[in-house]
């Protein structure tokens, strides 16, 4: 069967302009991460099968299928109805909400499917998503060591933190051996309970944010990737442009790369 070697699919909003790019990478032969953009362009989300496990490629299209099932209009509505006001906003409230019980659920799909299928090293994958929240708000998550960066007047800024061993050992200090980048210490499937990390901010015109898998960011760093996002001049460009990068440094892994501009 011929590889199907990038895919792309773009969406454009009265509101926001966003690409979608996954790569096979240059030394895999399948592509374990997958993406989605819904038409609104309201909701985006990756998910990167773990590496050296099994079925991986059937993880993260897992979490892809269970999670977006969560996000259409009509749930999100009846749960807006259902939630109170408190110390944050009514609407970050309810997609967090959301968030962790479709989290929840995709985690226990997968456990179960591991547990069922006797597999000898677990199926997983990490997820990050971004939710465009009412007129004001941006809401993004993640479990696992896909990332989320936004670029605001020029500077890219990391909002998430791997879960990883290697960041935890920066975080303590470095002590003893460095620990390798590809351990992760959270992701969706392995275990019978996890916890996604959610924050949420207020948008700005103007604002890009970039959803991607290690594929990307274990090839090129963040000042590579700034200067690709001051280079283009529109989100198909790249998005398109970050995974070329990748591919030019080695191409090691699939790649992935959302990239969404207000």
């Amino acid at each position: 069967m011929e590889i199907v070697k990038r895919v792309q699919f773009n969406v454009k909003t009265s509101r926001t302009a966003a690409c979608g790019v996954s790569d096979v990478g240059n030394v895999r032969t399948n592509n374990e991460d997958s993406i989605y953009i819904d038409e609104g362009g309201k909701f985006l989300l990756l998910a990167d099968g773990m590496g050296g496990h099994e079925r991986g490629e059937e993880a993260s299209g897992a979490a892809i299928e269970i999670i977006k099932d969560h996000f259409n209009p009509e749930k999100v509505s009846a749960e807006l109805k259902d939630t109170t006001d408190g110390i944050i906003p009514v609407e970050i409230g309810c997609i967090q909400s959301i968030v962790i019980t479709a989290v929840e659920r995709t985690n226990s799909e997968l456990f179960t499917r591991n547990k069922r299928d006797r597999l000898r090293r677990y199926m997983g994958t990490t997820v990050v998503g971004l939710v465009m929240v009412e007129e004001s708000y941006v809401l993004w998550f993640h479990v696992g060591d896909s990332r989320i960066y936004r670029f605001r007047d020029s500077v890219l800024k990391s909002l998430t933190e791997d879960h990883s061993a290697y960041a935890e050992w920066v975080l303590n200090g470095r002590p003893g051996a460095e620990p390798s980048k590809s351990i992760i210490t959270k992701a969706i499937g392995p275990r019978a309970a996890v916890m996604p990390t959610i924050n949420w901010d207020k948008w700005v015109k103007g604002d890009t944010y970039i959803l991607c898998s290690d594929g990307l960011t274990d090839m090129i760093d963040d000042g590579k990737i700034a200067d690709i996002l001051k280079a283009g001049d529109n989100v198909e460009k790249t998005a398109n442009s970050l995974t070329d990068a990748a591919m030019e440094a080695g191409g090691k892994d699939n790649t992935s790369v959302l990239v969404c501009k207000i």
